[in-house]
């Protein structure tokens, strides 16, 4: 019934009544934290270019990569029934929704022909192990909740996980990724919000605020299952300039955060995932 609603929803948005490539949006990490991870300026920008949108919507919100990669596995079951046919998957994946895809296509359960990924870190979240090598509390915290997934975060964690992947050859990899300036001014929604400030302040490069940008764009480690190179590429100029949680939730979510002018969220969504929508339209036959 979820799966159908979504579907319903998708479909009123939608501009093209003969969209045929199927899109697949997958979150990422506390995806289960939000009554919904991707907004619905995210999701009607690929819409209205005639993409047929659906939305992972049951992941576990602090899982592991194989445990949500799993329920991926059962989402695109779902959408195969609902859609009557064999599919050829397009996924946009943000955060750690691309360790889940990449799990995904590493079982060949599926045929997923493009994998469009959104400040994943590739390279690790730089803070997690700062914290969990140096704070007592949040080393606790990780042991006691039994966090392993926040383990897999990290530069060790995404460098094990990544070096097992082996995808068909067929399937191309893209890497975006994001920054936003640091500012006491909290307020403005060009800057970096409150809660990230703290978190940026242990990353060594430019941020999003949870994912260094030179991490989200660090693809490149994937092998195909005859032992090459996966197709995997990375562009360093298109990007969202927004930060991790404004690139994906609702612009209006942040006003109770003090956002003054949380517009220039929205059209920074629309922005970017709108140019996304164009490229997957135009078939992802082209390199950076």
């Amino acid at each position: 019934m979820k799966l159908f609603l979504v579907l319903t929803s998708m479909m009123l948005i939608s501009f093209s009544a003969k969209a045929s490539e199927v899109v697949v949006l997958v979150p990422g990490f506390f995806n289960s934290f939000t009554p919904e991870y991707f907004s619905q300026d995210v999701i009607s920008s690929l819409a209205k270019k005639g993409l047929k949108v659906y939305v992972a919507d049951n992941l576990n919100g602090i899982g592991t990569i194989e445990d949500n990669g799993s329920r991926v596995e059962k989402f695109l079951k779902a959408v195969e029934a609902a859609e009557g046919h064999h599919v050829d998957f397009n996924i946009v994946a943000h955060s750690a929704g691309g360790f889940y895809s990449l799990w995904v296509a590493n079982r060949h359960n599926f045929s997923i022909k493009n994998i469009y990924t959104i400040s994943t870190p590739y390279l690790g979240v730089e803070f997690i192990q700062t914290w969990i090598d140096n704070c007592l509390l949040f080393r606790g915290l990780t042991e006691f909740a039994h966090l392993e997934s926040l383990k897999e975060l990290t530069a060790i964690g995404a460098e094990n996980f990544l070096k097992n992947v082996r995808v068909d050859a067929k399937t191309k990899i893209y890497a975006f990724g994001g920054t936003q300036d640091e500012s006491i001014d909290v307020t403005d929604a060009r800057n970096i919000s409150a809660p990230f400030l703290v978190t940026s302040h242990y990353i060594t490069y430019a941020s999003d605020g949870i994912v260094a940008f030179r991490s989200s764009i660090g693809v490149g480690q994937v092998q195909t299952t005859d032992g090459r190179k996966a197709m995997q590429f990375s562009d360093h100029n298109f990007r969202i300039n927004l930060d991790h949680w404004e690139q994906v939730l609702d612009s209006r979510s942040f006003l109770m955060l003090g956002i003054r002018n949380t517009d220039y969220i929205r059209r920074e969504q629309i922005r970017f995932y709108s140019g996304l929508a164009d490229f997957i339209v135009k078939g992802s036959q082209n390199n950076f």
